[in-house]
């Protein structure tokens, strides 16, 4: 996980690969501009690795609640695996952990993957421009009161 120093980094969450993938509406159609836009600035993708669990649940969700049809489904599945193509998961993600309960301490554990996303934020910051790519509002209070050099991009 050590990208060339001084590179510009995009720490996306699940929220936006999710939109992009299940073609929600309000939301894909920025998502999808905003990861173009991104990725023409040349900027590098990273998500911890608990994207995966989170975009395969919430996309099974639909599912099973009727929302994607098992064709929009398994469409929404390859569109995700083409974007881990190019979104980097870290083989070291472990080492997150203690910080990430560090700054889900004073919210819900419902906001313990949120603290994922902002842990590797932060460690990728070191000598590179990092920002956390997100659809969810919530995560930039966190990021603000837990990791204050973390920046939060939400659409």
């Amino acid at each position: 996980m050590n990208p060339p120093i001084n590179s510009k980094i995009a720490v996306v969450d699940a929220n936006v690969l999710i939109a992009i993938a299940a073609k929600e509406s309000g939301t894909h159609k920025d998502a999808e501009v905003r990861f173009k836009k991104y990725s023409q600035d040349g900027w590098i993708f990273f998500a911890p690795n608990v994207v995966v669990a989170e975009v395969l649940f919430a996309l099974c969700q639909k599912l099973s609640g009727g929302l994607l049809t098992q064709a929009e489904y398994d469409s929404a599945i390859q569109t995700f695996k083409e974007y881990l193509t190019i979104v980097s998961l870290p083989a070291d993600d472990g080492i997150l952990a203690t910080r990430a309960v560090e700054i889900r301490k004073t919210y819900g554990c419902s906001r313990s993957s949120d603290s994922l996303y902002i842990a590797l934020a932060e460690r990728l910051a070191g000598n590179n421009s990092v920002e956390i790519f997100t659809l969810d509002a919530g995560m930039t209070n966190q990021a603000a009161k837990n990791a204050p050099s973390v920046v939060v991009r939400s659409i």
